[in-house]
């Protein structure tokens, strides 16, 4: 008999229950997955998240600056903005690894300008002035 991942709120992996063919499905709406043969889910209950965009189970260990951005979008880019300035103001070189975490995050996610992106706030509008 097959078995399904049962899914909390936030895509936690909180059981295992065997089901009969008709009911192994995935079921996003329902939290639920339909999980292949010989998997070891069992093994990781509450330690693993469905990605329902990726197809697959993530270590929760592995995704705190994937959480951070999602509850606070704008946090890795203002953390790549300030690195950038700091470059820029202080003439302060950077460590070849993350002159290459720049230039590869900025080819996927091009400079922001603030005056065309909602999430940023006008000065005096925030706390961080």
């Amino acid at each position: 008999m097959p078995d399904i991942a049962k899914l909390d709120e936030d895509g936690m992996l909180i059981a295992v229950e065997t089901v009969t063919a008709d009911a192994h499905r995935t079921d996003p709406q329902a939290g639920m997955v339909a999980l292949p043969d010989g998997h070891d889910m069992r093994q990781r209950l509450k330690g693993y998240r469905w990605d329902f965009r990726r197809h697959c189970f993530l270590p929760l260990t592995t995704e705190p600056i994937e959480v951070a951005e999602r509850d606070s979008p704008e946090l890795v880019e203002a953390l790549v903005q300030a690195v950038e300035h700091l470059e820029e103001a202080l003439n302060v070189p950077l460590p070849k690894r993350s002159k290459r975490a720049l230039r590869a995050y900025r080819r996927i996610v091009p400079l922001r300008s603030d005056a065309h992106d909602p999430r940023v706030e006008e000065p005096g509008g925030g706390d961080d002035e």
